[in-house]
């Protein structure tokens, strides 16, 4: 292990691992990737100085798959944790845990001598009981704006030994998620949100100014919540741990403002709902670099191990193999979660796909929708060219079915157990309610 490693009189300890998850935050809130100019300050220095992924996909539009995705590099569709269509009479959550039976980068790195702690805001879909807890030392869960979560990571890091181990520590921020932590007392974030759910997805009626309103919102948070990332970058430059870190900053999904008829997340596959960064900086990296092979929340625990094989470090390789143009990139969203289903009806009772292939993306359903995008040509998916890309359909679709059997999971079923009432009002409060526990 890489204990004994360190222990056997190597003074180079493996490089501290640092990833951090921006809930909601697509690509374009961050400027390098085309966001308003000056939102993000902190994420586009480092961006100067990391490897930026021209394009990220996240493998699915909502927390609890996406950061499955993110900490054992498989699919929903090969993890399973993702949402079920409920019965008749069902109650509770309509999500399904990650099993024990998969390796998490958490378990992986604990397993080689690193001290594993998580620090996560999102205390519903990334709650205790849910399965991607395991491997953390510490994992610490409270609904906290991102001051707090960053004082919290910070303290987390002095409670450790002094240097007997290396650390690998997830962030978890929430303040770009409902309801918007814009920092100004006077706006009512979530109004304007739900009024733009009920203008959109209630009436049809086009986004318009008002989706321009929320967008704006939006935005502000990202903005306010690049001035904690700094914080903590700070806090590990402070600490002694920065340059000689892995850093990964990614997202967990996108949000989208009334584009195809879409408010929030978890609902589709569309481009604004699973495009989300991806910046790498490798231990002593100070260059920045631009890769341009479409990457995927699959491929983080394969740049870990990749890193780690770079020190001297190969015995992750085997267990996380995807990397950013090894393999095809998918999104999946599986059903939608309850208060979804009960609002909208038959809408989101269907699996959704999107394939991506150079320039093309396929978006298919289980209720036998079918459309093609250029997006190089049209990169929010307004001319669907399916009908006269015929012969591309019919390759992707049977790249996309060959891809859905080659691993898929679908046995033992692990139930989150029942909310406490602090999680069922978080739920409420994050937009998440629908289902009650009992």
């Amino acid at each position: 292990t890489l204990l004994a490693v360190a222990c056997g009189g190597d003074p180079a300890l493996p490089p501290p691992v640092v990833l951090i998850s921006l809930d909601t935050v697509r690509a374009d809130c961050l400027s390098v990737y085309g966001g308003p100019d000056g939102a993000t300050p902190t994420l586009d220095a480092f961006a100067a100085r990391a490897t930026r992924h021209a394009s990220c996909v996240s493998t699915a539009p909502w927390t609890l798959p996406s950061h499955a995705s993110m900490f054992t590099g498989l699919y929903p569709s090969e993890h399973g944790a993702h949402t079920f269509l409920p019965g008749e009479g069902h109650r509770g959550d309509n999500v399904f845990a990650l099993a024990p039976r998969f390796e998490t980068l958490a378990e992986a790195l604990a397993r080689l001598g690193y001290r594993t702690g998580g620090i996560v805001a999102n205390a519903v879909y990334l709650r205790p009981m849910l399965g991607l807890e395991a491997g953390f030392e510490a994992w610490d869960v409270r609904r906290d704006p991102g001051a707090r979560v960053t004082d919290r990571a910070r303290a987390w890091l002095d409670g450790l030994p002094d240097g007997d181990r290396p650390p690998f520590l997830f962030v978890n921020y929430m303040d770009a998620h409902r309801p918007y932590a814009t920092g100004d007392a006077g706006v009512d974030a979530t109004a304007e949100l739900d009024a733009l759910i009920e203008g959109v997805m209630v009436r049809g009626e086009a986004p318009g100014a008002q989706g321009e309103r929320v967008r704006a919102l939006h935005q502000r948070a990202v903005t306010r919540l690049d001035a904690e990332i700094a914080r903590l970058f700070d806090g590990l430059r402070q600490r002694g741990l920065f340059e000689r870190a892995l850093v990964i900053v990614t997202s967990d999904h996108g949000e989208a403002f009334g584009g195809h008829g879409v408010v929030e997340h978890s609902k589709d596959v569309w481009e604004e709902l699973v495009q989300v960064p991806l910046l790498v900086k490798a231990p002593g990296q100070t260059r920045g670099e631009l890769q341009g092979a479409r990457a995927s929340s699959v491929d983080v625990p394969g740049i870990v191990a990749e890193a780690l094989a770079a020190a001297g470090y190969p015995d992750l390789d085997a267990v996380f193999p995807r990397r950013p143009g090894s393999h095809a990139v998918r999104a999946e969203n599986h059903y939608s979660r309850l208060r979804d289903l009960a609002r909208f009806g038959d809408r989101f009772r269907r699996r959704r796909y999107a394939l991506y292939d150079g320039p093309w993306t396929l978006v298919v359903g289980s209720d036998r929708s079918v459309a093609l995008f250029d997006l190089d040509a049209d990169p929010e998916e307004l001319t669907d060219l399916a009908e006269e890309s015929h012969d591309v359909v019919v390759r992707l679709v049977a790249d996309l079915e060959r891809e859905l059997a080659a691993a898929p999971y679908e046995g033992e079923r692990v139930r989150p157990g029942q909310l406490t009432r602090q999680q069922a009002q978080d739920m409420g409060e994050l937009g998440y309610g629908g289902g009650s526990e009992r």
